[in-house]
C-alpha cells in the first residue's frame, strides 16, 4: 500500500521569532510604563530640614543655641533663652513671639516643636502658638500641646501646613511659626513634601527691634494667645521686630538693665511697678531701683527712645493685702523720675489711659487685661510711640 507522506514541517523558527518578538515588545512596553512608577516608589516622599539648616531664619529671641536632641543625639534642636528668670517658674525659657522663618515651594510642610520641661510654673502656662503663610494667618492656623493641664510632661507637637495638591505647579511661600508666650519650646526642624521641594532664604525680619520689658502684663498673661498680647499688637502695628522681656511676677530691680543693655534695641517700653505695689515694696525703693535701672541702660544706649509706662488702672475689687500705699504713689514716683532725669529720649506714658476703666476689660486676676483690654492697650500705645528717627 502506498504510504502517505506526513505534511511538511512548518517553519517553526519563523513562528517562534514572531511570538518571541511580540512577547519581548510587550515586556519592554511594560517595563517602560512601570519604570516611572518604580522610581517614584523608591524615591522618598519627603525630606527633613534640620533646625540648624541655613535656610531657616530666627528672630525675636534674646539668645539661641543648637543643642543635641535627647531622642536623637545627632539631631540639633534650636533652643531659646531669655536669660532673665523668676525662681521656680522657668520663664527664661518661655518664648513670647519668637519666630521661625522659612521659604519653600513644598506642597506640605510639617514643623516639629518640642514643648520642653523647662517651664516649671504650674500656675501660669499658655502653650498656644500660631503660624503665618505669606504674612497672613487665619483663626485655625494655631497649635498647642495635647496635654492642657497646668503641669504636663514634655511633648512633641507636629504642625501640619498644606498649601496645594500633588501635581499643582510649585509655588514658593513664606512661612513663620510664632511661639507661645507662656511655655518653653525647642524647634526640631521641618519636613517638606515632596522630597524635591526647594528651599530659599526667607525674607529678613523687620529692621527695627522693639524690646518690651516689664512684668506679667508684658509677658502676656492673661491673653488667650500670643497674638492677643500688647507687645505683639504694637510690633505688628508698627512693623517692628519684637523681643519680649516680660516676666510674670517681676518687681523693680537694677540688674535687669544689664541684660537689656547688651541687646541692640531701636525702641524700648518699660512697664514696671504693679508688683512693687502689691508686694508691699516701699515707694522710695521703687524710685531708687528704677533710677538705677535707667542709669545702667543709658550708660550703653544713651539715645534709644524709651517709653516708661506707669501702672495700668486696676479695678477697685483688686486690693492686695500686702500693699502699704495706693498704686497712684508709684505712678507719681515714675512721673517725678522722668522729670528729674531731663532725658529727651525718655518719654512718660500714662498707663491708666491705655485701657478704659471697666472691669469687663480685665481678667479675674484684675491686674491683668483680657483680650479686649489688651486690644485697647496695643492700639493706644502704638499711637503714642513714634518711629525711631522721626
Amino acid at each position: 500500500m502506498p504510504t502517505t507522506q506526513p505534511p511538511a514541517p512548518q517553519p517553526r523558527r519563523a513562528r517562534f521569532s514572531l511570538r518571541h518578538l511580540l512577547r519581548c515588545t510587550c515586556l519592554v512596553s511594560l517595563s517602560l510604563l512601570s519604570a516611572p512608577l518604580a522610581a517614584q516608589a523608591q524615591s522618598p516622599a519627603h525630606r527633613i530640614i534640620s533646625a540648624a539648616d541655613t535656610s531657616i531664619g530666627y528672630s525675636g529671641y534674646v539668645h539661641m543655641e543648637f543643642v543635641p536632641s535627647t531622642a536623637a543625639p545627632t539631631t540639633k534642636l534650636a533652643r531659646f533663652d531669655r536669660v532673665l528668670d523668676i525662681p521656680g517658674k522657668g520663664y527664661r525659657r518661655d518664648n513670647p513671639g519668637t519666630r521661625i522663618r522659612f521659604r519653600t515651594n513644598a506642597i506640605h510642610v510639617t514643623a516639629r516643636l518640642r514643648f520642653s520641661e523647662f517651664h516649671t510654673s504650674t500656675s501660669a502656662r499658655n502653650s498656644q502658638g500660631l503660624y503665618l503663610i505669606d504674612g497672613a494667618t487665619q483663626p485655625g492656623w494655631t497649635f498647642r500641646t495635647q496635654q492642657t493641664l497646668a503641669k504636663r510632661d514634655p511633648e512633641t507637637v507636629e504642625v501640619h501646613i498644606k498649601v496645594g495638591e500633588l501635581g499643582s505647579p510649585p509655588v514658593f511661600h513664606d512661612y513663620e511659626i510664632i511661639l507661645p508666650y507662656g511655655d518653653s519650646v525647642d524647634f526640631e526642624g521641618i519636613e517638606v513634601s515632596p522630597a524635591s521641594a526647594q528651599m530659599q532664604p526667607p525674607p529678613a525680619p523687620p529692621a527695627l527691634r522693639y524690646i518690651a520689658y516689664g512684668d506679667s502684663v508684658t509677658h502676656g498673661f492673661t491673653a488667650s494667645a500670643i497674638d492677643k498680647t500688647y507687645p505683639y499688637l504694637v510690633a505688628q502695628k508698627m512693623n517692628w521686630q519684637l523681643i519680649n522681656l516680660g516676666l510674670g511676677g517681676r518687681a523693680s530691680n537694677v540688674s535687669d538693665a544689664h541684660v537689656l543693655k547688651t541687646l541692640k534695641a531701636d525702641v524700648i517700653t518699660v512697664l514696671m511697678g504693679v508688683n512693687d505695689w502689691q508686694g508691699g515694696g516701699p515707694v522710695e525703693r521703687y524710685r531708687s531701683n528704677m533710677m538705677g535701672f535707667f542709669d545702667a541702660l543709658r550708660a550703653v544706649q544713651p539715645t534709644v527712645p524709651i517709653y516708661f509706662v506707669t501702672s495700668l488702672w486696676v479695678p477697685p475689687s483688686w486690693a492686695p493685702k500686702g500693699q502699704i500705699t495706693g498704686l497712684e504713689a508709684y505712678r507719681q514716683a515714675a512721673r517725678e523720675l522722668v522729670t528729674t532725669r531731663k532725658d529727651p529720649h525718655l518719654h512718660l506714658i500714662e498707663g491708666p489711659a491705655l485701657i478704659d476703666h471697666d472691669p469687663a476689660l480685665f481678667d479675674k486676676v484684675a491686674v491683668h487685661p483680657n483680650d479686649q483690654g489688651f486690644a485697647q492697650m496695643g492700639e493706644r500705645l502704638a499711637k503714642l510711640m513714634q518711629q525711631p528717627g522721626r
